[in-house]
């Protein structure tokens, strides 16, 4: 096995594991934190440090300013929007139901990008996208859930797979690490406009918060969307994809070592069905 092809297996896999451990780290950090500060403090952090990375580590320069509103606004959308739903509803949400939600976001991206962006599906992607769709209903609690967090869960998606869309048709030929970088300005302003307008924001710095945004911000926004821009740069969108199959079991996993958190034996049926869906759908690309 050669090293090349050990990254080309070690990046997805890494991206994907602590992209699941983000939902039981931002669960644990929602106890000493209102959720919309928790994320306007991680973006305004992870933002300055990923422009620096681009100009100084990774040599990109910063794109144009004509090139900056729809990075904006894409950026706005995937990690303001998406963040600050997400961790509205994970005051009262377990960790694997809103994962797996968020798996599916790929599916979805890939099965809307036909008739919006005119790409192709091909019948067994169609039949994993229909399998993925019926895991998440027998995972997710509707029944017990209350409307707001609903509507949590579906902005959060809404604002990943609008904006993923809205990146694939607007977004400018841009290095894929500066492309983050004033995607994270923009999900930054967006977060920090939530909290004026819509929170009365509290925050009791104990040990475990402090650990969690390290975290949160570190290795999740920072090291792991710089994994993921290598991936882009290495042409291996469709293995990051295809890895999101394997973040619902995880941070299943994760939030019933962490949490006390479990699932019914339907849940887990539907968890695995859920996730055997996403890897039908990208099983091709990966």
């Amino acid at each position: 096995m050669t090293s090349t092809y050990r990254l080309s297996l070690a990046l997805p896999v890494t991206f994907a594991l602590l992209w699941a451990s983000s939902y039981v780290t931002s669960r644990i950090g929602l106890d000493d934190i209102s959720p919309l500060l928790f994320v306007a403090i991680r973006l305004v952090m992870a933002a300055p440090v990923m422009l620096l990375l681009c100009v100084t580590i990774m040599r990109e320069a910063v794109p144009a300013i004509g090139h900056w509103p729809h990075l904006l606004v894409g950026g706005a959308l995937v990690h303001g929007v998406t963040l600050c739903a997400a961790h509205v509803a994970l005051q009262t949400l377990d960790a694997a139901p809103l994962a797996l939600v968020h798996a599916f976001h790929p599916v979805l991206t890939a099965a809307l990008a036909v008739p919006l962006l005119k790409e192709r599906f091909t019948a067994r992607q169609w039949i994993g996208m229909g399998l993925g769709l019926i895991g998440v209903l027998l995972v997710f609690p509707l029944a017990t859930a209350d409307s707001k967090v609903v509507a949590m869960v579906l902005l959060s998606l809404f604002g990943l797979t609008g904006g993923t869309l809205y990146l694939k048709r607007f977004s400018p030929q841009v290095g894929p690490f500066s492309a983050t970088a004033v995607q994270f300005v923009g999900g930054a302003v967006l977060s920090v406009l939530a909290v004026v307008l819509l929170e009365n924001p509290v925050a009791d710095w104990t040990p475990s918060l402090i650990a969690v945004m390290a975290w949160n911000t570190a290795l999740i926004s920072i090291v792991g969307m710089t994994i993921y821009s290598l991936m882009l740069m290495r042409g291996e969108a469709g293995r990051a994809a295809s890895a999101f199959f394997i973040v619902p079991g995880s941070a299943a996993l994760m939030g019933w070592i962490f949490l006390n958190q479990t699932l019914s034996v339907i849940g887990l049926a539907g968890l695995l069905l859920a996730s055997f869906g996403v890897w039908l759908v990208w099983r091709r690309q990966a």
